[in-house]
């Protein structure tokens, strides 16, 4: 920790073992990303919009969805469906089951308990760039403030309906953006050939 209360220290005077260390934390972070956006796809069907409303409000989107395969007569189970899913005796829409209270509560509970930390180590390593103060603010307080708003989204498209459901590909991108700079412009500077500064006479 002294060097983030040394005024003068750079992240490219770091030990090769605290770049090594460091370097290994954000490729993790990079692959968090990764699995994240592809997280969210899979929840949404790859379709940010329609499916953040569907996932979260419980609005289906009829247009949005492919009607499935027939499926071969048997003599196993039936189901009766509501009348809006049929069309000539076959179901025309996936059957859309919305986020419930509880199921809300332990995803924003998983992330309270993740997203700060792993926001906290990221800027603590950006701090450390030779940067203007403007700028390590500016991106400090973008990272902060997408993180939050992308967080509460969930909640606000839950009770207020699908017209919110922007919120998640708006905030998503704009927190997906913040932390790769966040991450990428550490992982770069680290390893740049540092001048030592010339000697007074």
């Amino acid at each position: 920790m002294r060097q983030f209360a040394h005024k003068g220290f750079r992240i490219e005077q770091l030990s090769t073992e605290a770049k090594l260390l460091y370097s290994a934390f954000l490729v993790f972070s990079l692959a968090a990303m990764v699995v994240s956006v592809l997280y969210y796809g899979s929840l949404t069907d790859n379709r940010p919009l329609d499916g953040a409303r569907e996932y979260y409000a419980g609005e289906h989107t009829p247009a949005a969805v492919d009607s499935p395969e027939p499926i071969a007569e048997s003599d196993g189970p039936s189901f009766d469906l509501p009348d809006e899913m049929l069309e000539d005796d076959e179901p025309s829409g996936a059957l859309i089951v919305s986020m419930s209270y509880r199921k809300l509560l332990e995803v924003t509970h998983f992330h309270l308990f993740t997203i700060p930390i792993f926001l906290l180590v990221i800027t603590h390593i950006f701090m450390l760039c030779a940067i203007r103060p403007s700028v390590k603010f500016a991106m400090i307080a973008s990272g902060i403030v997408s993180s939050a708003i992308h967080m509460a989204a969930p909640w606000i498209i839950y009770a207020g309906g699908g017209g919110w459901a922007w919120l998640m590909p708006v905030t998503g991108t704009w927190m997906t953006v913040t932390i790769l700079i966040l991450t990428m412009w550490p992982a770069v500077a680290m390893w740049r050939t540092h001048k030592p500064a010339p000697a007074k006479a």
